[in-house]
């Protein structure tokens, strides 16, 4: 890269014997996947905190199927508080004796110059069956990212791409991060709490073009049967959550307090797919409180729960 290129931005680019940076044109597109976030600043708090990171959906590059591991704010585990962490997983389950070398590139694209920054490990990355994720946990320094004046973060949107070496570049597979932050309150009155035997579905509703119910086990599921209530968020729509794509959604699920306003209330983060259809809290509130009428929970046998969506994002191919 020439020195015109290190004029350009807010921070040096430096390269090493590990990791070299490099521009491109931004009509080059990424050879394998490309993915477009919006809202990127409101990410963060949609993430589960013990899986801080956007995972992609799935594409193919070699016979594999790949998804890229992006924490905005860093993968503290592997020294990279501070920088945009990237990372590239493969999906497929390798038996004991096979093994992939590959050569990993993330791109960042500069919105401003239509570019692309491209950042690569030298390194050969070997993925077997006990190293199936491996990455750059000091792509970028946040403070780099974050500079408008860079180009990779305009209006709280920003593009990266991916590409996997191991074959020749073939037509890029692309998904689209897109955000709805608004907030929607749905409530649920239940009516003879007591003559619950099991659990209980509240009736459908909609929210953002997506049909949920709320799910109750008054007296618990699992290891807090007969202790806690257990409430869940269930998504009941999945037409377009095949094939990778997904929905995170932040919320909080409440139970009223019908005496003082004091009501009960949790945050819950999580990601809805085919096979991840419903979050919750299995230890919602001790059955012991619902017995107490001055805690004012349960009311002449009713008990109102709600929940209140506060972000949901949608990956979805596109």
């Amino acid at each position: 890269m020439g020195s015109s290129d290190h004029l350009q931005y807010t921070f040096k680019v430096e390269n090493s014997t590990e990791i070299i940076r490099s521009i491109r044109s931004g009509e080059q597109q990424p050879a394998h996947y490309k993915l477009d976030v919006d809202s990127f600043s409101l990410l963060p708090s949609s993430l589960l905190p013990t899986s801080p990171f956007l995972e992609s959906n799935e594409f193919n590059v070699g016979g594999f199927r790949w998804v890229i591991q992006i924490y905005p704010n860093g993968n503290t585990k592997d020294n990279g508080d501070g920088y945009i962490s990237i990372y590239l997983k493969l999906c497929d389950k390798l038996n004991s004796s096979s093994f992939i070398n590959v050569i990993f590139r993330a791109l960042l694209y500069d919105q401003e110059r239509n570019k692309y920054l491209i950042i690569q490990d030298l390194r050969e990355k070997r993925f077997d069956a006990a190293n199936t994720i491996r990455g750059i946990p000091k792509a970028l320094p946040q403070s780099a990212f974050n500079a408008e004046c860079n180009g990779f973060l305009i209006q709280n949107q920003c593009t990266f791409g991916a590409e996997v070496l191991i074959i020749n570049t073939n037509t890029p597979t692309s998904a689209k991060v897109s955000c709805v932050n608004r907030t929607n309150t749905y409530t649920w009155r239940v009516e003879k709490l007591s003559e619950i035997s099991g659990d209980a579905y509240s009736p459908e509703f909609t929210v953002e073009a997506r049909t949920w119910k709320l799910h109750v086990y008054p007296r618990g599921i699992g290891a807090q049967k007969g202790k806690c209530l257990s409430l869940f968020l269930s998504l009941t729509q999945f037409h377009d959550l095949t094939a990778g794509n997904k929905l995170y959604a932040k919320f909080e699920l409440r139970v009223k307090n019908q005496l003082n306003g004091q009501d009960r209330c949790e945050i819950v983060r999580g990601p809805f797919h085919s096979s991840s259809k419903g979050w919750g809290s299995m230890a919602f509130i001790p059955i012991s409180d619902l017995l107490i009428p001055s805690k004012g929970l349960v009311m002449d046998d009713v008990m109102i729960f709600e929940v209140c969506f506060q972000q949901i994002f949608m990956l979805k191919y596109i």
